[in-house]
């Protein structure tokens, strides 16, 4: 099962046929099991009944083992399977007492592949790669003309290349080159904060970072309520509005300059690399193909 591909009735096959010509027609598509209701009366998007009027949850976001699963399958898949998203957005250069300066735009891709442990818990294993992109024109550059110190900086693709990978558990989440251990007590329902407004849920948590490395990211996923609460659907059609905070780039050439980096924009969580726009596929086929699966290698 492609990641994000909620469960569906064989008896709906022209409803199906509907769907795949919705989600072509439309820059940001439901999920199957949505629009499958939609066509059959249950419900419309516009008028989904609220999420406090669904006749059941089998998920407690109280309880530590639900929390952990609904975390799983909004951010990836309960499945071990590639779960590509997709990405844009604006790099700021954050200088003391100055007002954030846009530097440089991104695009990228960013694989997650969750894993399920004996223990119950998940090792989370990801592919990322960013490339650059003139802020004014939208075009992807090869230089850069720093607006802070005036140089001509060649560009470098943001190729993120770790051998660690994050473990998510009840007793809280880590990266796995963190020496320092989990608890004993679950905590990672109070690591988790849930909002509903009608038909949609989101998470808000932040990306677990050693104590020693000067980044961190905050991150916020929406997808829909039913599709969260529905235990037939092992990942929800998802999207995101990371916040990442990190030192200057190598490529910026900033030595001497205080500061940071802000990177800021959309992220969309889809069910294949096949749905990436076309020339963000062809970017990553051609210089980093080994970075289309985050599927670790046994």
């Amino acid at each position: 099962m492609n990641c994000s591909d909620p469960i569906m009735s064989e008896s709906a096959k022209f409803a199906e046929r509907c769907f795949k010509d919705f989600t072509t027609e439309h820059a940001m598509p439901i999920s199957r099991r949505l629009f499958l209701g939609s066509a059959a009366g249950a419900a419309t998007l516009s008028s989904f009944p609220a999420a406090a009027a669904l006749p059941s949850r089998y998920l407690d976001l109280n309880n530590p083992e639900d929390a952990l699963t609904a975390m799983i399958k909004m951010r990836g898949s309960l499945e071990p399977v590639d779960c590509p998203h997709w990405y844009e957005g604006t790099i700021y250069g954050i200088l003391p007492g100055k007002a954030p300066i846009p530097m440089v735009d991104f695009e990228g891709s960013e694989i997650d592949y969750y894993e399920r442990q004996p223990d119950g818990s998940y090792y989370a294993y990801g592919a990322t790669v960013s490339f650059f992109k003139d802020t004014r024109t939208g075009e992807f550059i090869d230089t850069f003309e720093n607006p802070i110190t005036g140089k001509v900086n060649k560009v470098e693709p943001n190729s993120i290349s770790v051998k660690a990978h994050y473990i998510y558990s009840i007793y809280g989440m880590k990266r796995s080159d963190d020496p320092t251990p989990l608890g004993n007590e679950p905590i990672i329902q109070k690591k988790l904060k849930w909002s509903e407004s009608g038909p949609h849920t989101w998470l808000t948590m932040r990306r677990q970072y050693p104590a020693n490395y000067p980044i961190g990211e905050h991150q916020i996923v929406q997808g829909a309520t039913a599709e969260l609460y529905d235990p037939d659907v092992v990942s929800v059609a998802a999207t995101g509005s990371p916040t990442y905070m990190s030192p200057w780039l190598k490529w910026m050439d900033m030595k001497g300059h205080e500061g940071h980096t802000i990177w800021a924009g959309p992220a969309h969580k889809l069910q294949s690399i096949e749905q990436y726009p076309k020339h963000m596929l062809e970017k990553m086929e051609k210089y980093f193909p080994h970075k289309l699966t985050a599927k670790p290698s046994k």
